[in-house]
Order: C-alpha cells, then sequence, then structure tokens
C-alpha cells in the first residue's frame, strides 16, 4: 500500500502544525504502507501559485492520495475515488465576507469535500461546520482527532501557586486574548504570551502593570519547556477546530480554563479542564480564581488531564487513517 500526502509550503514561523500532525502519523503506520510526500512548490497565494499546485498535484496523483489541509482546492485535480481529504476546521468561514467567503466555501469546503472518497476532520464540532457547508453526506465525514506529539509528556516539575504562570497560547481574533487579559488584570500572577506580538495587547499589559513575557515563533521543543514552566493555560477562544494546547498542557501537567463552546468541551474531557465563557470576563476570571485557590480542584485537574490524553495517543489515530486507505 502507498499513500502519497500532499502537503502546502510552509511559511516559516507560521505554518507548522499540519506537518507536525502528519509527521508523527506517518511515524506510526505499518511498515506494509510505503509513503511519499508531495510538498507544493510554491506558496499558497493567488490564483496563479494556486493552478500550479494544483497541476503539480495531479502529475504527483498515486494509489491513495492525502491532502492534508490549507491547499485542498488541488483536489480539483485529483481522481474521486482514492482521494482524501482533511479540511481541519472551518474558521475561514467565520472571518471572511462576500465573494471572498463564497470563494473559500466553494473551493476548500465545497469542491475539494464532493471530489474525495473521504473527508476527515479533526472534531465533532468540525464536522457539522463541513456538513453544513459542503452539503455533503454525514457519513463521508470521519472524525479522527489530531494526535498528541510525543515531545509533550509527563516529568518533573515545580508550581508557584502564590504567583502562578498563566500561559496563553495564540495571537488571530478567535483567541481572544483582550478578554483574557481583562480577566487576569489585577490577579497576582505572570502572564505569558506565546503568539504573533500585538502592540495592543503589550500596551494593556504595561499599562495595568501586569508581570509578564511576550514570545513568538517557538519551535516544538521550547513550547514543552514552555509548558514546563507553566501553573495555567488560558485558552479560552471564541472558536476552535480543535485545539492542541488543551492537550499540550494535560499532557504536561498544566491545568486547563478553556471555554464551552466550539470543539472545546469536546477535546478538554469531562472534569478534566474548567470550561468557560469566552465572551464573559467574569466567567474567565472565576475559572482561573477557582485553580489558584483550590488545591483539591487543581490535583483533580491535573491528573484527570494525564487520564484524557490517553484518547491522542499517535498509535490509536494512526489506526484510524489506515482503516481508511484498507477501504480505498
Amino acid at each position: 500500500m502507498k499513500v502519497t500526502y500532499f502537503h502546502r509550503k510552509v511559511i516559516e514561523h507560521l505554518h507548522f502544525s499540519v506537518e507536525i500532525i502528519f509527521n508523527d502519523l506517518r511515524r506510526n503506520l505499518p511498515k506494509e504502507v510505503s509513503t511519499e510526500i508531495v510538498t507544493s512548490k510554491y506558496f499558497s497565494k493567488g490564483l496563479l501559485p494556486r493552478i500550479l499546485n494544483g497541476i503539480e498535484a495531479f502529475s504527483r496523483r498515486g494509489a491513495i492520495n492525502h491532502v492534508t489541509g490549507d491547499i485542498n482546492y488541488i483536489g480539483l485535480f485529483l481522481p474521486r475515488r482514492n482521494t482524501i481529504q482533511t479540511i481541519l476546521d472551518c474558521v475561514a468561514m467565520h472571518n471572511l465576507k462576500g465573494i471572498r467567503r463564497y470563494i473559500y466555501q466553494l473551493f476548500w469546503i465545497r469542491i475539494p469535500a464532493s471530489r474525495a472518497r473521504f473527508v476527515t476532520t479533526i472534531s465533532e464540532a468540525s464536522k457539522a461546520e463541513i456538513i453544513e457547508f459542503s452539503g455533503c453526506s454525514p457519513d463521508k465525514v470521519k472524525v479522527i482527532p489530531i494526535a498528541l506529539s510525543p515531545v509533550f509528556k509527563r516529568t518533573e516539575r515545580t508550581y508557584n501557586w502564590d504567583k502562578p504562570r498563566i500561559l496563553i497560547v495564540g495571537g488571530a481574533p478567535n483567541k481572544n486574548i483582550s478578554n483574557i487579559l481583562q480577566a487576569l488584570k489585577d490577579l497576582n500572577c505572570q502572564v505569558n504570551i506565546v503568539g504573533k506580538f500585538n502592540p495592543e495587547y503589550k500596551q494593556f499589559l504595561e499599562e495595568n502593570k501586569m508581570d509578564h513575557t511576550y514570545q513568538w515563533g517557538l519551535n516544538i521543543a521550547q513550547m514543552y519547556d514552555k509548558y514546563r514552566e507553566t501553573d495555567i493555560l488560558v485558552f479560552a477562544s471564541t472558536y476552535e477546530g480543535f485545539g492542541m494546547p488543551i492537550i499540550e498542557a494535560q499532557a504536561t501537567g498544566v491545568p486547563v480554563v478553556t471555554s464551552n463552546i466550539s470543539s472545546m468541551p469536546e477535546v478538554g474531557g469531562e472534569n478534566s479542564a474548567i470550561f468557560a465563557d469566552p465572551y464573559d470576563v467574569g466567567s474567565i476570571r472565576e475559572a482561573v480564581l477557582n485553580i489558584m485557590q483550590d488545591s483539591g480542584l487543581r490535583e483533580g485537574l491535573i491528573q484527570n488531564g494525564y487520564e484524557n490524553i490517553r484518547r491522542f495517543e499517535p498509535g490509536l489515530l494512526s489506526n484510524m487513517y489506515l482503516d481508511l486507505y484498507k477501504k480505498i
């Protein structure tokens, strides 16, 4: 069995999650599965580069074709009978408007879904949106969560509950950084942001004299070290297709505050995270205070988090992809 994986051309310091996901997948496939990686020659920007990426995909098509996300439009150039499309989420449908939204829906969701044997996605929340925006049969869309990278593992560590180190990951609008910072204002904590620099956030931190750090462009090993230095993760997004920081934090013994909407309750797990209303600053603040003040709650979240991440073991999820490859 041979599987050809189609990857986007990566923009340094901006793209990496998809590549990590599928590198881990391939490492856990049995030896009888041979793989080929086709990385697009052109960045996915503009009409001509995307057409050229599609032509390249046509020329490199194989026995089983797996489009791994972000360049889903190349499905126009691949045969329906032996192509799998991974559509990670539909966040662009919430951010785009007008003709741009229509074009995205047509070429990144509707046509790729129609021209695929199977569509995979990473959560039930994303599956519901793909069905809504593509009109395809629910039976075609298979939920295979993201595997937790083996880099993130349980380790000996220390906590500082007198002045907890609170980690915020991301910088996109859906990451809800403004509300999170409002919720943390005046708390005795250190705020550590890992995300694209935003001068408004920096100004808020400085005006309110909040102890903080601000970093960007960390690789996966550096992120592991960051979690080991973190006491609480606050990941109260307004939208997530999955939410990798939730399980990365849980794997390293970090209690998690996340949102009670979108995919986050599904990923965070029952009794393994505290769920807050991301649109309510008071709800986020109360969740953080509960962890800071209740040692029993903290310990329960940490231990339940270790149990929750078992659902995302790479070998288990690789077998789910393998089942689809066998059907093709």
